[in-house]
C-alpha cells in the first residue's frame, strides 16, 4: 500500500533504489539500475537526488562488535536532576565522547537518556558505569540492562 507521503516523495523506482542500497550499499550502479529497471544514468541521478534531499544520509561499514573485542552490550537508563537543557546537553556530550558508547537516545518518561554501550567484559562495564556515568554531575539515578540479542531492520521504508 502506498501512503500519501510516499506518493509525494517517492515513486516505485525510488523505493526500489532505497531498498537495494540498504541491503547492499556497495553494489554497482549497473546492479541498482537493473533492480529498478532504469538506465544507469537515470539511476545515478536518482541516487544523487535522494542524497541531496537527505533521504540517504550516508553509507557505512557494519562492524561485528565481538570481532573487535566488544562482545558485551548494555543499555544504561539515566535520570538527570535538575532537568535543564544545559545539563542534558553537557551530559549527552560527555557520554558521546566515551569510547564505549555506541548510541544515545534522549527519551521521555522516568529516565531522560538511554546510553548503548559495547565493552569487552563485565569489569569494563562496571568501570564505565561507576566511574564515568554515575559519578557525572547531575546524574540522579541509573539502571543498567544487559543486551542478550540486538536486532535491527536492514531495510526501512517510508510509511
Amino acid at each position: 500500500m502506498v501512503t500519501p507521503v510516499q506518493q509525494q516523495l517517492f515513486d516505485s523506482a525510488d523505493m526500489i533504489l532505497l531498498r537495494e542500497l540498504q541491503l547492499d550499499a556497495r553494489q554497482t550502479n549497473r546492479s541498482l539500475a537493473n533492480a529498478a529497471n532504469l538506465a544507469p544514468s537515470t539511476t545515478l541521478a536518482r541516487v544523487r537526488d535522494l542524497e541531496q534531499r537527505k533521504v540517504i544520509s550516508g553509507y557505512h561499514a557494519e562492524v561485528e562488535l565481538t570481532a573487535i573485542g566488544r562482545g558485551l552490550q548494555a543499555l544504561v537508563f539515566v535520570r538527570l536532576q535538575p532537568k535543564s537543557q544545559d545539563l542534558i546537553n553537557a551530559f549527552l556530550e560527555h557520554v558521546w565522547e566515551l569510547p564505549e558508547t555506541i548510541g544515545i537516545d534522549l527519551i521521555s518518561g522516568v529516565e531522560d537518556a538511554v546510553i548503548h554501550l559495547a565493552v569487552p567484559d563485565a569489569n569494563a562495564l562496571q568501570d564505565v558505569i561507576m566511574n564515568r556515568i554515575s559519578g557525572y554531575p547531575g546524574v540522579f539515578d541509573e539502571r543498567t540492562s544487559l543486551l542478550f540479542e540486538h536486532r535491527q531492520k536492514r531495510v526501512i521504508e517510508p510509511l
